[in-house]
């Protein structure tokens, strides 16, 4: 077995001993090309959290898309989303799309969900970052699936690179899903 064989085979035995599982899903993942909901992919990934869970494991999910679902309900096209506040208006209106798509998903296996909205401010600030891992670990307990994504209708720094391209190195909530 070659090295990449190794690291891979290593990462499932980890995975498989794992209490808690943080699972990122980017814009591609949750939206189709033309922004609909992935249905084919949230299935499956339903069907495996709910199985996760089962097996007594405690699962956050960071997910992107609320921009995507936004501009489509908005019926705007892509050269709309340049200006950064038209995207934090898209991602009000998707973001609460995109929940309604997890209850929907989440439900026939009676899998609880929690909407969790952050900013960067609630890792950096000592108070809020007590209160949202004090909130976390209790939604764990109580065996609720926590959806995290950036409230991107007040935080911008994520919208701002997508606009730029330069600058930070990660984006789609990858530092987000790093941070949790």
């Amino acid at each position: 077995m070659d090295e990449s064989g190794h690291a891979a085979s290593d990462a499932r035995r980890r995975l498989a001993k794992a209490r808690r599982v943080v699972i990122k899903l980017g814009t591609s993942v949750v939206t189709g090309t033309n922004a609909a909901l992935h249905t084919d992919n949230l299935t499956l990934l339903a069907g495996s959290v709910t199985t996760l869970k089962r097996e007594g494991r405690q699962v956050v999910l960071v997910s992107s898309g609320a921009v995507g679902f936004g501009a489509t309900r908005l019926g705007l096209n892509r050269a709309r989303l340049s200006d950064v506040v038209v995207r934090q208006a898209c991602a009000a209106v998707g973001q609460s799309l995109l929940m309604h798509a997890y209850e929907q998903l989440f439900r026939p296996g009676d899998v609880k969900i929690a909407q969790v909205l952050l900013t960067e401010d609630d890792f950096t600030d000592r108070r809020r970052y007590s209160a949202l891992r004090q909130t976390m670990e209790k939604l764990l307990k109580l065996g609720v699936l926590p959806i995290v994504n950036e409230n991107d209708t007040v935080s911008t720094a994520e919208l701002e690179y997508l606009e730029g391209g330069q600058g930070r190195v990660f984006s789609d909530n990858d530092r987000l899903a790093a941070l949790v």
